[in-house]
């Protein structure tokens, strides 16, 4: 018996006999300037990748674990950070996989009107506890030619032209949202569109005041939503075109919200304690940064710090939000006073020293400290510049 035991074990640990799931992702190669497909396998009994050339009909990656991947972050659309390459799902590669995770899951859009970040950070919290998971997001000016596609379906309504005119020129932040009948979800967590119809502790029950200050704009259908995310995080060449990011460059400091905390829900928990701290979010976006992108960032803590690695792989193993950091009182200098609200790097130092620091209460290592911020203030602007104008691009 202990040695049946025994080969099984080895059996099952070397993959002979294991349940996979098949995907066809894409990666943009920049030195041969084309689009490489191949089929990615995710084995959920110990997590790992595995990834297959189509062109050239051979095995591009042995099975490897890839830190921060997990089953969650497969579905079509997503983008996978894979040993340092941009992976994006485009398809199921088998019946299988998509009768058993495709089966009502949705990707929404929604758009959170201008709110104060203190309740913009409210509303994505609403959205993560009902399990809407955030792929995209980003901080926009709407122009006129903007609100007239958003509302495409409402012109007609007796409310449109004071929509019009509440939201032209104003910030919004732009949502992807993936998750179970997320349409239909979404609609659920807002409520009525009059806020004093709405059923009590739905979104703009709680925080809405009008139906044209109702706090949030939703799809209200799956083709809807897909063209809403088109037109919201249109492709490289038209960003400079259309809902351009809103930094504003002057008296800033960065703040990076990291993968693991994007992972773990506290995206809005740390949007209301930035609010609450004295500070305004001018601009945000959120990047999957590559490995030799988050390598260049770091490069002024290699040598000096031991967690330099660690801090290269936890920046590059998902989603992070970028954020412009203005404080409040114009008289202040930004970036060393929002240094002071994030404290050490340490969260356990942080704990004992500055409990009410932002790492203090959502970090969890060293490395894993929920947050980035400029250490230097000469360092603000051009942080932001890296990434505002740098990694957009």
């Amino acid at each position: 018996m202990e040695l049946l035991n025994t080969l099984l074990l080895i059996f099952f640990k070397e993959g002979a006999y294991c349940e996979k799931f098949s995907f066809i992702g894409e990666w943009y190669d920049n030195q041969a300037s084309l689009v490489r497909r191949f089929n990615v396998f995710y084995y959920p009994t110990d997590d790992t990748i595995e990834m297959y050339d189509l062109k050239n009909r051979k095995t591009f990656l042995r099975r490897v674990k890839v830190n921060g991947v997990t089953l969650d972050n497969f579905f079509i659309g997503s983008t996978l950070q894979i040993l340092g390459r941009l992976i994006k799902i485009v398809d199921f590669a088998c019946e299988a996989t998509r009768t058993q995770l495709n089966k009502d899951m949705q990707i929404t859009f929604a758009m959170i009107k201008p709110l104060p970040n203190k309740i913009a950070g409210k509303i994505l919290t609403h959205f993560h506890e009902h399990g809407l998971k955030i792929t995209k997001m980003k901080k926009s000016f709407l122009t006129a030619e903007d609100i007239n596609f958003i509302y495409r379906n409402q012109i007609s309504d007796q409310s449109f032209p004071f929509l019009l005119d509440y939201l032209t020129g104003q910030q919004v932040y732009g949502l992807e949202l993936v998750g179970k009948d997320s349409v239909s979800a979404c609609l659920k967590i807002l409520g009525d569109k009059d806020p004093l119809k709405a059923e009590p502790g739905t979104v703009r029950a709680l925080y809405g005041t009008d139906p044209v200050r109702n706090c949030a704009h939703v799809s209200s259908s799956p083709e809807a939503a897909l063209e809403d995310i088109e037109y919201f995080f249109p492709p490289p060449a038209l960003r400079s075109l259309r809902l351009r990011l809103t930094a504003t460059l002057s008296n800033c400091t960065l703040c990076i919200v990291k993968p693991h905390a994007i992972r773990e829900g506290k995206l809005g928990a740390l949007l209301e304690a930035i609010d609450e701290g004295g500070f305004n979010i001018t601009a945000l976006n959120m990047f999957i940064v590559e490995n030799i992108n988050a390598a260049e960032f770091y490069e002024v803590y290699k040598g000096i710090v031991q967690e330099y690695k660690g801090m290269v792989e936890e920046l590059s193993s998902g989603p992070c939000v970028a954020m412009e950091i203005v404080a409040k009182d114009k008289n202040i200098n930004s970036a060393v006073e929002f240094r002071k609200l994030v404290g050490p790097s340490d969260p356990e130092i942080a704990r004992l020293l500055r409990p009410h620091t932002l790492r203090a209460k959502f970090g969890k290592t060293k490395v894993q400290n929920a947050v980035h911020c400029s250490d230097l203030a000469e360092d603000g602007l051009l942080e932001v510049e890296y990434f505002f104008k740098i990694l957009d691009l």
